[in-house]
């Protein structure tokens, strides 16, 4: 099979283990193709079917990209075309990082088996911190309709899995093309197996230990309003009068809930400084009874200019205010311009960049003897956010979001199925309320107590039971990352002794 057809082939595969489609089971060969298509290459062919493989993953995996920029940003279909064609040319660059590695470790089979996975890490370690950072479609996410395997997060955090997912990969090439792998087998199938076992002795424990938590009944409001209208005036008032309809309709349950939370800016105006739709919210707060949290840009001042912030707010039920967050990590050309001297033209082919700036406080919000460690959309995909609100005393963790910008795209499953992991790896409930979807509740072990669907409007209520259970990744961090990290450069220094004696 030519070379080129494999290198596509393992970029579609790559892709297809990601939410929509969810085929997580074919990115445990997804490698192979590209493996075989740089058998025996040089220096050169290594990295073009590397980068033709990126090129082909990138695109596909965040094609949804060009529905925002196109739908939302105004810009004509072949520019938006061009800009995700710009942020691929450089995701790319990971995976045909990858494809050197390989090159040069492939006369190496025992040292390929131990290093080509850890620099896959290395390398989405890299991505994740790179410029704004970008951890999105992280290998190890693909595996997340198998709970029992990837319970593990709590101490390598979904670096630890797509270490996994790539020794697989390279242990079934290996059997095609070389002497048979047999230790190499072994170490993969002690790991499988390691894994899966921690997974069902966690889930058993932590499943004890929640079944001594009372919890509390949360409310998650999904008012489904649509992007191009979510800011028009004339929209304001069917906005609030949505989310007092479904407020109203929750609190009338059963299940009364003891905390409502509402999306991400789901207040359209600038809580506090407009008084007549401020005093409307707070009616409603009042008529439910019912700390509601919600979300709301806010004005501060920076140097003597009037800034922007993306805040979530708790008021108790009668209105009077509890706390506050102001989101830290800002989404790059949504909320602000990065390298803005560099990118200088960006502010007019993009018009709804903002002009916001992270909040500093990164306490959780105290809610009766609870606290809430607050994640504001683009924030629940890293990882060191969550951890920051843990290592402070929150007991769950609350995400709200507005994905009404997603359109019909694969990104909101996307979006939820990665908010989902910080669940796992800190032992801590998400709470997820997200505009047009997916709002749903997450346990501890990652399992879900219902969603409401995309695009539709409702709501769900759900008992959150807090945690305050430790993990090691909650303690250390991003350590297996590190130990990678220092992995492959003594990979690389090995071999580049090798070749000079």
């Amino acid at each position: 099979m030519p070379r080129m057809v494999l290198s596509v082939l393992s970029g579609v595969l790559l892709t297809l283990g990601f939410p929509s489609l969810n085929l997580y089971f074919i990115s445990w060969v997804a490698l192979v193709p590209l493996m075989l298509a740089l058998r025996g290459r040089g220096l050169r062919e290594a990295f073009v079917w590397g980068y033709t493989c990126g090129l082909v993953h990138n695109f596909t995996v965040f094609f949804w990209i060009r529905y925002v920029i196109h739908h939302y940003g105004g810009l004509p279909l072949p520019l938006a075309l061009g800009i995700l064609l710009l942020l691929c040319l450089y995701l790319g660059l990971y995976q045909a990082g990858f494809a050197l590695m390989f090159h040069f470790w492939e006369r190496r089979p025992r040292l390929m088996l131990v290093g080509l996975p850890c620099a896959w890490v290395l390398l989405e370690f890299i991505r994740a911190h790179a410029v704004t950072g970008f951890p999105w479609a992280n290998l190890g996410y693909t595996q997340t309709p198998l709970l029992h395997l990837i319970q593990f997060a709590d101490i390598t955090g979904v670096y630890g899995v797509g270490w996994l997912v790539v020794l697989g990969n390279a242990v079934v090439f290996a059997w095609f093309t070389g002497p048979k792998p047999v230790a190499g087998s072994l170490v993969f199938a002690l790991c499988l197996w390691g894994a899966f076992h921690y997974g069902d002795v966690r889930i058993a424990q932590l499943k004890a230990v929640q079944e001594t938590e009372a919890g509390f009944n949360v409310a998650v409001i999904q008012g489904n309003i649509d992007q191009s209208q979510k800011w028009k005036p004339a929209f304001q008032q069917e906005t609030l009068r949505r989310y007092r309809q479904l407020s109203m309709e929750a609190v009338s349950g059963e299940q009364k809930p003891e905390l409502l939370v509402w999306p991400e800016t789901s207040a359209p105006f600038l809580y506090g400084v407009d008084e007549r739709l401020t005093e409307q919210l707070n009616a409603i707060i009042e008529d439910a009874g019912v700390p509601i949290l919600f979300g709301s840009p806010s004005v501060v001042q920076v140097d003597g200019a009037v800034r922007f912030q993306n805040k979530a707010y708790l008021s108790d039920g009668t209105s009077r205010p509890l706390g506050e967050y102001a989101k830290q990590h800002l989404v790059p050309f949504g909320e602000y311009v990065p390298l803005q001297r560099i990118l200088f033209f960006v502010n007019r082919l993009v018009e709804f960049a903002g002009d916001f700036v992270p909040g500093r406080d990164v306490a959780p919000i105290l809610f009766k003897e609870h606290s809430l460690g607050v994640l504001i959309c683009y924030e629940g995909i890293f990882p060191y956010l969550a951890r920051r609100a843990v290592t402070r005393g929150a007991t769950a963790l609350v995400n709200i979001t507005n994905d009404a910008w997603y359109g019909p795209t694969s990104a909101p499953y996307q979006h939820m199925e990665i908010s989902r992991w910080r669940a796992v790896e800190f032992r801590r409930p998400l709470i997820r309320s997200a505009n047009t979807g997916i709002s749903t509740f997450v346990g501890v072990t990652g399992d879900l107590c219902g969603t409401i669907p995309l695009n539709e409007q409702g709501f769900l209520v759900c008992r959150v039971r807090p945690c305050r259970e430790g993990t090691f990744y909650g303690t250390w961090g991003d350590a297996f990352a590190w130990i990678c990290v220092v992995l492959t450069a003594g990979g690389m220094l090995l071999t580049a002794c090798k070749q000079d004696v």
